[in-house]
């Protein structure tokens, strides 16, 4: 697990703020200029079509991560176990990740049983991935693929260690899982994000590993793009159980020693 006793890197506590800042202004930049580009060319866009929402996704999250790693080599050299990227016994990895996921989907089944929420996020319809197979496929890589791995990154292997190393697990976790539902919105599905945060830093806290916490919120996207989309799960299912095996296969074999920490 997680141990306190690991030298893990005291980052700043204005790291994600600023990780945040950089990140978002980068991927405005970036999607803009392309934006510019393509209508130069004579392409019709909009900030609204799918095209031009696939890129700001995949640029917003790519920048972030890539922001907090330029930010916390501010501090020292980073090193992907300092984001939890690191290899952990499976079993112990798989047992967590199962007992994370059980008690969350136990948590959502009975939310949606007392209040009935409406499914209020329109990330399928902003995606279009019900427009065509390509963009269902793209969609499918980057609701399943990309957003986990950098929201891991971001919100377990950056924020809530920024939170882990200053107070205690519960507190850091709460303060995560609030900003990882604040996020992606504040609507009915707002204490199931939340919740889902929380259960993610318990994951990661008893693993130690991200790579658990990832198969967890891939799964979780997996099934919610699958039933979302119209003909989605061909594209849902083989996305999830690949971000799965994956997750596995980097759990089991990558090093599990990490390199000591610089004096």
């Amino acid at each position: 697990m997680a141990r306190d006793t690991e030298d893990w890197p005291r980052w700043p506590w204005w790291m994600p703020l600023a990780a945040v800042c950089f990140g978002l202004s980068a991927a405005i930049l970036i999607t803009g200029v392309v934006v510019g580009v393509v209508k130069s060319a004579g392409v019709h866009a909009t900030t609204d079509s799918p095209g031009v929402t696939a890129l700001a996704t995949l640029a917003q999250d790519v920048c972030v991560v890539a922001a907090a790693i330029g930010v916390a080599a501010f501090t020292v050299r980073p090193r992907p176990w300092h984001f939890g990227l690191r290899a952990a016994p499976l079993k112990l990895a798989v047992a967590m990740a199962f007992m994370g996921t059980v008690a969350f989907f136990v948590f959502e089944i009975a939310y949606n049983a007392a209040f009935t929420p409406k499914n209020p996020q329109k990330t399928v319809e902003n995606l279009g991935a019900d427009r065509n197979t390509a963009l269902l496929v793209i969609g499918a890589l980057l609701v399943i693929a990309l957003a986990p791995v950098c929201e891991e990154i971001f919100f377990r292997g950056v924020l809530f260690r920024v939170l882990r190393v200053r107070m205690t697990f519960w507190l850091a976790a709460a303060i995560d899982g609030v900003l990882f539902g604040l996020v992606h919105g504040v609507n009915a599905a707002f204490p199931i994000l939340v919740i889902l945060g929380v259960v993610l830093c318990w994951v990661y806290e008893r693993s130690g590993t991200l790579f658990a916490t990832i198969a967890i919120h891939a799964l979780n996207n997996a099934i919610a793009y699958g039933a979302t989309t119209t003909h989605g799960w061909p594209a849902a299912l083989p996305v999830g159980a690949a971000m799965l095996a994956g997750c596995a296969a980097l759990t089991r074999f990558l090093p599990r020693r990490r390199a000591p920490a610089p004096a």
